[in-house]
């Protein structure tokens, strides 16, 4: 029993560890905000990731697999990364002086913005639906098949347990190690950051438009 759940909660956690688009975002706000808007990211990823497991559940992962869709995902995700990715390069170019003067938002409006954030780059990122649509055919869908509902409900949750636990470590990590980091190096992790985030939007831009391409030309 014990084997089992702690196979689930790797599997969360296998599941947030790789690089990418929500991890970038986590590290750029968890350096620049702390400890709390770094979370809502994760909690906002956590929300679409969750809104996507109950879709497959209801049997909409034939419709994901639609080029239509795929493409419309791809070209959204693209939209949304490259601005993201661009607004925090030109943001962080701005002098110290001007940061001081501007008017920062407040903690309610900043980790609700996070949490948006965290949700729309998990919810247009062709990578991630993908991904969920291959974890639920091979192992999640099985468990939901069964007849016992609890065990259907423990193995969702302790796979959120899992994802849940390596964005609160990675908000951690970022909320301390800013403190432990000079100013250009703040700057720096920032700037490439940044330019990974606009990296992701120019993939998923181009394997959007191959698919118009190969399909619709």
């Amino acid at each position: 029993m014990f084997a089992t759940i702690a196979g689930y909660i790797v599997l969360g956690l296998s599941i947030a560890a790789p690089v990418g688009p929500i991890n970038v975002e986590i590290i750029k706000r968890g350096l620049a905000f702390g400890f709390w808007p770094a979370l809502f990211v994760g909690l906002g990823g956590m929300s679409s990731d969750l809104v996507l497991m109950g879709a497959m559940f209801t049997g909409i992962s034939t419709v994901l697999t639609w080029t239509w869709v795929k493409i419309t995902l791809m070209l959204l995700g693209c939209i949304i990364l490259i601005q993201t990715g661009w607004t925090s390069l030109r943001t962080d170019q701005l002098k110290v002086e001007e940061r001081k003067t501007e008017r920062l938002p407040s903690e309610t409006r900043m980790r609700l913005g996070s949490f948006m954030k965290g949700f729309l780059i998990a919810g247009t990122n062709p990578m991630n639906i993908l991904f969920w649509v291959g974890i639920y055919g091979s192992v999640l869908s099985g468990a939901f098949q069964e007849e016992n509902l609890f065990h259907s409900f423990l193995v969702s949750s302790l796979v959120f347990v899992g994802i849940g636990l390596w964005n609160i470590n990675l908000a951690f990590t970022m909320h301390f190690g800013r403190f432990l980091a000079n100013p250009f190096v703040l700057k720096s992790i920032n700037s490439v950051a940044s330019i990974v985030l606009i990296g992701f939007g120019c993939k998923f831009g181009y394997d959007g438009l191959n698919l118009i391409r190969t399909y619709w030309i």
